[in-house]
């Protein structure tokens, strides 16, 4: 059987009111050569009748770990040269694959990086509240450290996906940061366009914008997932020097965010153990602070 051109994979849980519209975003593009994976943790709320409307998907339906255990299924079944990774909730923008299609017409290049689009939706319409390209979200350590990683507005050549290795689901709310740092530690052969490549949806339970308990919660995951790192990686490596300054900024972070909710003890303890850790985290996390704010400012205080 030919290989497909591209694999686009949706891991799915509970999504029937989005699912169908994410679909129809990958049909919309009009290519001949595509399979579409979604992997569904084991919905109850009637996902399941919205797939059987498109006999074209491969649905592999069996209960997870988390996000990233079924992101990981999902790659495994894939068979296409290229690998795109769609969220339930989101869509593709008009013209994403012709924009890949025409980036890896150079053999070369592993991966394409276009512009993030932010959205609600009300009565049908689309409100597109704002757009990361260019710095905002480029494949940087920074952006990784305190910045938005914007996976899904990526395709990836299959060999870069063998190269970077699967998703690391211990970290279930922070595995898609540690994947992003091994990007861009591989330093792979970039291209880069202004199009717009993804349209994420702005809405309560979405990751991409955490707030209150949630911004806490991925405080602490991007602590441990900085910590476990450092641990396990070679003293002396580039890879360590990358995660030690990650450690730092997780550090100072989590600490702020525990001062904030008034649990000052916590915060001590955080703070000592990233000492245990990193004797120099708090010059590292305060040596970084200058450059956040930039960035921040320029993904429009997000």
């Amino acid at each position: 059987m030919t290989a497909p051109r591209f694999s686009i994979v949706t891991p799915c849980l509970d999504r029937a009111a989005t699912i169908g519209a994410a679909i129809d975003s990958v049909l919309a593009q009009g290519c001949p050569s595509v399979e579409h994976i979604i992997v569904d943790g084991g919905s109850t709320d009637g996902t399941a009748q919205v797939l059987a409307r498109y006999p074209h998907l491969t649905v592999i339906r069996e209960t997870d770990r988390n996000l990233y255990d079924a992101i990981n299924k999902g790659l495994r079944a894939a068979r296409g040269e290229v690998i795109g990774l769609l969220n339930s909730d989101d869509l593709y923008a008009p013209g994403a694959f012709a924009a890949a299609e025409s980036c890896f017409a150079d053999p070369d290049i592993e991966m394409l990086l276009g512009a993030a689009e932010f959205f609600t939706e009300q009565n049908g319409r689309l409100s597109v509240d704002r757009i990361l390209a260019g710095n905002a979200n480029a494949l940087t350590e920074a952006n990784v450290i305190g910045g938005i990683t914007t996976m899904n507005a990526a395709f990836y050549r299959r060999g870069l996906m063998g190269r970077s290795g699967l998703f690391d689901d211990r970290f279930p709310l922070s595995a898609d940061k540690d994947f992003w740092l091994r990007l861009v530690l591989l330093a792979p052969r970039l291209a880069v366009t202004g199009a717009t490549i993804i349209r994420y949806r702005s809405h309560a339970g979405s990751l991409t914008f955490a707030a209150g308990d949630l911004r806490d919660k991925l405080s602490r995951h991007n602590l441990v997932t900085a910590q476990t790192r450092l641990s396990e990686l070679p003293a002396g490596s580039a890879a360590h020097a990358a995660y030690r300054r990650w450690h730092g900024w997780a550090a100072g972070y989590r600490v702020l965010v525990q001062l904030r909710n008034g649990k000052w003890g916590t915060a001590w303890a955080t703070a000592r153990a990233g000492f245990a850790a990193d004797p120099l985290w708090p010059a590292r996390f305060l040596g970084y602070l200058p450059g956040h704010w930039t960035r921040r400012a320029d993904r429009g205080g997000v």
